[in-house]
């Protein structure tokens, strides 16, 4: 009894510090910020030739509008150019993009459904512009996006510029917990910013100097396999929130939230992997134990909510303590189960947005111990269907 008593506090003080990093990352990133001077462009007037490298499977319903928008760009015309890779698509979508005659759309078609990594590495080649920006088929881009991305050029040091994602109103009851995710995801990026290098990237909107582009393997997330091979050459990857990428909510659906968790964190995991020079504190400093708390620990959280869950479930017949955490989380996760039920009969909007943190919390945390899972069982997804249509009530 005693040998497992020490068993299980020992999880405990090794769960609750590691839960408590979680936390104060944040709150260490806001000091280090205030201590560097704002990164401000260093040019106003900055037009490099730009190329806009878009992957696109089965996206009929989108793709006509993604190309109208990108045409609508505040850019010159003949610095810019749109490259459109349909990789294996069974729909109209090859067709739709072929209708538009016009001298800056490219379109790359693959009769084989062969997966977005070779989507963009085969439309790379086909890319003219000085700077690739990247940018999935159903994101639609502010007027001045483009130039907030490329004005960071100016400065030698940027290898890399990250985009905002901003959420649109449609969806299901999970929005607001989203968007709050969301806005915690972009705040992390802006003070990552600050001090020179971000350890997330955004696939819905990005751009590098083409010459850094090295290309993608498969299994893993091209954004963020992107960010890490240009950090790994020396350069900085800096987030810029003006400029703007309009989506609908990640999520279809609570299925839909676990499959698409569960293929991100298993393939960014891959893609680390291949980069784990960049985890050696001698070499990349602040921003290696950044990548290690951000990328790879959080990836861990699930494992260690479930140990701090047993661990006070059996000390707490012996510590007060203990069973005074094990009642919060007790808690906590009953509001997460109910919530689908309270979703159906409680309309009060204040209500459903507290209730669905806990919800997706527990739900994304699931999907991230599958993906943590299959990674450490070599499972490997190199191509899927994306889904970016029929939200469902949770």
């Amino acid at each position: 009894m005693r040998v497992l008593v020490l068993v299980n506090l020992s999880v405990l003080v090794l769960c609750l510090p590691a839960l408590a990093g979680f936390a104060l990352y944040p709150v260490a990133l806001w000091t280090l910020a205030r201590t560097r001077p704002q990164r401000r462009p260093r040019s106003t007037s900055a037009r490099p030739s730009v190329s806009m490298l878009v992957a696109v499977r089965n996206g009929q319903a989108y793709i006509a509008e993604k190309i109208r928008n990108a045409l609508e760009l505040d850019y010159p015309p003949d610095r810019f150019e749109i490259v459109l890779c349909s990789d294996g698509s069974t729909d109209d979508t090859e067709r739709i993009i072929r209708c538009w005659q016009h001298p800056q759309v490219k379109c790359l078609a693959s009769s084989e459904h062969n997966g977005k990594a070779e989507a963009l590495n085969r439309g790379i080649l086909a890319c003219r512009g000085e700077i690739v920006v990247f940018s999935d088929a159903d994101a639609l881009l502010d007027r001045q996006a483009l130039y907030a991305l490329v004005r960071h050029y100016d400065d030698p040091a940027i290898g890399g510029v990250c985009g905002q994602r901003v959420v649109s109103n449609d969806g299901h009851n999970l929005k607001n917990a989203q968007r709050s995710y969301i806005r915690f995801d972009s705040a992390i990026k802006a003070l990552e910013s600050r001090i020179g290098r971000i350890t997330s990237n955004d696939g819905k909107l990005y751009s590098i100097r083409r010459r850094l582009f090295e290309p993608i393997p498969p299994a893993v997330t091209d954004d963020l396999y992107v960010c890490l091979s240009v950090i790994r050459q020396g350069y900085d990857f800096i987030f810029e929130p003006q400029a703007r990428a309009h989506i609908r909510l990640p999520s279809r659906n609570t299925s839909h939230e676990i499959q698409r968790r569960r293929r991100i964190v298993s393939r960014s995991l891959h893609g680390i992997r291949m980069r784990r020079a960049l985890l050696d504190p001698r070499r990349y400093g602040a921003y290696a134990v950044g990548l290690l708390i951000n990328k790879v620990l959080r990836r861990l959280l699930p494992l260690c909510l479930i140990l701090l869950f047993v661990s006070t479930a059996f000390l707490s017949a012996v510590y007060p303590a203990a069973a005074v955490l094990l009642v919060i989380q007790a808690g906590f996760y009953a509001v997460a189960l109910t919530y689908p039920a309270v979703a159906r009969v409680v309309s009060h909007r204040a209500i459903l947005s507290l209730a669905s943190l806990p919800f997706y919390f527990c739900v994304g945390n699931y999907g991230t111990l599958l993906g943590l899972a299959d990674f450490l069982m070599g499972r490997r997804v190199t191509k899927w269907n994306p889904r970016k249509t029929d939200y469902q009530r949770s």
